[in-house]
């Protein structure tokens, strides 16, 4: 046994690699949860070599043994048991071909095991069994708990000092009543730099409009709070003292001259009656410092050095809303939430701050503003109005018939599963009392909802385990039964709600960092000074520079996502034009202040009535994008690369090829390109480069994969190799039995008939021969590396008109004609109008076999390289295309 707990503990971590990185590769949920499953099973093995724990654990060798291992004889000898995971332990790390043949074997097993074994389920069930059997009632012992983990929790009387404080200065005299529902931010992780203090961070609403009002233009000040226990003198002599309390009211980021490790502020000089209110709404960018001294309140010249943030000025949104409104939530996403949520309600336990269990409606999303990454990311807050309580606050309630007689654990059970699962629970009335009925009514949702879900398949089985922990009554059962002495004996029911909720989240939160680690891809090279980086926000219409035409929803929609911001277009200064009918979503992406222009169809027409408008509405407009979904011409020349369904068009210039005269018997077309100016035409030769198309194309990567994040992988996602056919330019999508059609039967020829039927079914239905189909060396050597292949960029000219290509031969001929890489429909309409640079994803090859199953990937990879291109465009004068 003592073979098999090292084999494992030494072999599934690879594998846990292994599998996440399948998971990325085929966006397959599935791979992913199985790489998760095994990391938190690792850390749980040095805590399983006793109690008969080795019989489930070597259940789960055997199913990952098998799950490995590349089939070569038909019988394995009992002495082969384990032969996949002594490969495995002696291969991994030895930097040789063996070792890169053992990823190739091992992939392409885990791959077939998953996808096709009916084992997979009970592989993880047995892993499930692992992790219920560490978390038994027996629990971990002390030592270990101790040594899994050096958080600790916040005293009871620093929480209640923060409360009380805050509390006391919530009146004013301005009548705004904005310090009556301060946002306390709740935070995964807990600064250790200094034991002696204990940070917190608190939001207040800033100007006169009360908090509960959807104002675009709130206005949010941030103060940070340092809870700091008597100096390390008086804890060496052992002599009590009482606590202090240093609130850090920050209004502009700290430079790191100022940061300062003082144990202690000086300099304090005692407020006076209104002046905190004062600060709050003082609009100076002055750092201002507060503390509490022995219950005084007082006013500093130094405070310790603190992270700053920056907020969208927006109203918080209830979590509730947030779930509903956000389209995808990675497991990643959901176990930082949940993780956040259920650490900050043992940390915050049995205080002031949870006098009413923690809900869904006094939890928060704010918008803040990550600096360094260039982008928005919602955070967790906790909002309450602030009241005053008399004696202590208890943590339980006792009625009878009740289910459930801890609401805080309760709600904490309602929330994961709400986070999991995206769907609120809405009780019949918005504001109710804790009693026998509501507590009643919140176990009977959260244990349907948990039973109907399946969150082990969903998230995990660790993750399933912390919610039926939540909604166990007997939770608990370590403490006392008599109710009597239910209050004295707290430290052990917090201690119990860290053990069983929060420390599986804990592990759960750092294996899916670690995987997203793991798919992050190098940053780019650094090409945007610190000055040129900077962004102001727009103050009227004329400071937006560059317009994104789009045709179609799911092209809109991908590029939306990722804008770093969105500007309320019905600001006066915003707002457009009388007479414009165009519409608008107005926004930043990086540096650009852009507006996407949602046409109201397709087709030329449709493409220079919105182009016809716009300047009347933001005369600025240096550059249109005209960005979404095109039909792509494959190419058959040596040395170039395979164009593949995915990849991603840049123009050099447009041809409107059905442009010309029409003969009895021929078309001539009289279509001539049209190139960009000198300016565009400059930055595309650097991107055609191949520093530069290296560049952008590893950024587009990047940005595809924040998207798909975003919209999920049904919006988003690779559809499959298996899906990107295509046929011989001769050979027809129509019924392939001769005794299916009669019509179809008869056609042989490209231009003779086919029924109409045969135009709206797929290749399945009319059994297109696989024979037929072109072989790509592209998707040959990413089927070769079981990983679907990355998108690239295609340089050239783009035909564009009001026909729709869907026939192989007619798109080779006119593609040879005029040196076409693509075709789509509405940049010649945009292009006589605006200075235009079309990037559009290819979603088919422009034959009679065309589906829409790749627009919405090919919108996604057009988008993502659109962002990739504007990090190339400078600000300023450069930007004038013309």
């Amino acid at each position: 046994m003592d073979d098999i707990h090292d084999l494992c503990r030494g072999v599934f971590p690879w594998i846990s690699n292994q599998a996440t990185c399948l998971g990325l590769e085929t966006q397959d949920n599935r791979f992913a949860q199985l790489g998760g499953e095994l990391f938190i099973l690792t850390q749980q093995i040095p805590f399983s070599r006793h109690k008969g724990k080795g019989s489930k654990l070597v259940k789960v060798a055997v199913l990952v043994n098998k799950a490995c291992s590349v089939p070569r004889t038909k019988h394995v000898g009992e002495n082969e048991l384990f032969n996949a995971l002594w490969r495995i332990l002696e291969c991994k790390d030895s930097n040789t071909p063996v070792e890169k043949t053992l990823i190739r074997d091992v992939r392409r097993s885990l791959l077939q095991f998953v996808k096709e074994n009916p084992e997979y389920p009970s592989l993880l069930r047995f892993i499930m069994d692992c992790l219920h059997v560490t978390d038994s009632s027996d629990g971990l012992p002390d030592e270990h708990l101790r040594l899994h983990s050096n958080d600790t929790k916040y005293p009871t009387q620093i929480n209640n000092t923060l409360y009380t404080q805050l509390r006391i200065h919530s009146s004013c005299s301005c009548g705004t009543q904005h310090l009556e529902c301060p946002r306390l931010r709740l935070d995964p992780g807990h600064d250790k730099q200094d034991d002696a203090n204990i940070p917190f961070d608190v939001l207040f609403a800033a100007d006169s409009t009360s908090p509960h009002t959807i104002n675009p233009q709130l206005r949010w000040k941030e103060v940070n709070v340092s809870v700091a226990s008597f100096p390390c003198a008086e804890r060496r002599n052992k002599t009590p003292r009482k606590k202090q309390v240093s609130f850090s009211f920050q209004a502009s980021r700290v430079s790191p001259s100022a940061q300062s490790k003082l144990p202690f502020p000086t300099g304090l000089q005692r407020l006076g009656l209104g002046e905190f209110c004062r600060l709050i709404r003082n609009e100076k960018t002055t750092p201002i410092h507060l503390h509490v001294d022995d219950n005084v309140l007082k006013l500093a010249d130094t405070v310790q050095d603190n992270p700053w943030r920056s907020f969208l000025p927006l109203a918080s949104v209830p979590l509730a809303e947030w779930l509903e409104q956000t389209v995808h939530l990675s497991n990643r996403v959901k176990i930082t939430l949940a993780y956040t949520i259920a650490r900050s309600v043992w940390q915050y336990y049995n205080s002031y701050w949870m006098a009413s269990p923690w809900t869904h409606d006094n939890i928060q999303m704010m918008k803040e503003k990550v600096s360094d990454r260039n982008h928005i990311r919602p955070h967790p807050y906790f909002t309450t109005k602030l009241r005053k309580f008399k004696g202590q606050v208890l943590d339980y309630c006792i009625a009878d018939d009740l289910f459930h007689m801890y609401p805080s654990i309760l709600a904490l059970g309602v929330i994961l599963i709400e986070i999991a699962t995206k769907q609120p629970f809405r009780p019949e009335s918005s504001h109710y009392p804790w009693d026998e009925t509501t507590i009643n009514d919140y176990y009977e949702w959260a244990w349907t909802t948990a039973n109907g879900s399946n969150l082990g398949n969903m998230i995990g089985a660790a993750y399933e385990a912390v919610v039926n922990n939540c909604l166990d009554a007997e939770l608990f059962r370590d403490g006392p039964t008599d109710p009597s002495r239910l209050d004295e004996d707290l430290e052990i029911r917090q201690s119990r709600l860290y053990e069983k909720v929060v420390l599986p989240l804990q592990d759960l939160y750092h294996a899916y960092r670690d995987d997203w680690e793991i798919q992050e891809l190098p940053k780019p090279e650094v090409l945007i000074s610190p000055s040129q980086a900077q962004h102001t926000r727009p103050a009227n219409r004329s400071q937006f520079t560059i317009a994104i035409f789009c045709a179609l929803p799911l092209e809109a929609d991908a590029v939306s996502e990722l804008f770093d911001e969105i500007l309320n277009e019905e600001i006066e200064n915003f707002r457009k034009a009388v007479g414009d009918d165009n519409t608008y979503t107005l926004g930043r992406i990086l540096h650009h202040n852009v507006v996407l222009v949602h046409m109201a169809g397709m087709g030329k027409g449709a493409a220079t009535q919105a182009a016809s408008s716009i300047r009347a509405s933001y005369p600025e407009i240096k550059l249109a994008l005209v960005i979404g979904v095109c039909a792509g011409v494959p190419s058959y020349s040596a040395g170039k690369d395979d164009l593949i369904l995915g990849d991603v068009v840049i123009s050099d210039g447009i041809v409107q090829y059905d442009f010309g005269r029409r003969f009895p018997d021929t078309f001539l077309s009289k279509a001539r390109p049209e190139v960009a100016g000198p300016k565009l035409r400059g930055l595309l030769a650097k991107l055609k480069g191949v520093r530069g198309r290296e560049r952008i194309e590893t950024r587009l990567s990047r940005h595809l994969s924040v998207l798909q994040d975003k919209l999920g992988s049904q919006r988003a996602g690779y559809p499959g190799m298996g899906k990107d056919e295509l046929f011989q330019s001769a050979y027809r999508h129509k019924h392939q039995d001769p005794a299916a059609c009669h019509l179809c039967s008869s056609c042989q020829g490209g231009t003779d008939p086919v029924c109409e039927e045969a135009r709206l079914l797929t290749c399945q239905r009319l059994g297109c021969q696989k024979g037929s189909l072109v072989p790509r060396k592209r998707l040959q050597d990413a089927s070769a590396k079981s990983c679907p292949p990355r998108p690239i960029i295609h340089f050239g000219l783009v035909g564009s008109g009001d026909t729709v290509m869907k026939s192989g031969q007619h798109r080779d001929e006119t593609a040879i004609q005029h040196n076409l890489i693509a075709f789509e429909m509405e940049a010649s309409g945009v292009w006589e109008l605006l200075p235009c640079l079309v990037i559009k994803g290819v979603c088919d090859y422009a034959d009679s076999h065309k589906n829409k199953d790749w627009q919405h990937y090919a919108a996604a990879t057009a988008a993502s390289c659109m962002k990739a291109v504007l990090e190339e465009f400078p600000i300023g004068e450069w930007l004038v295309m013309a």
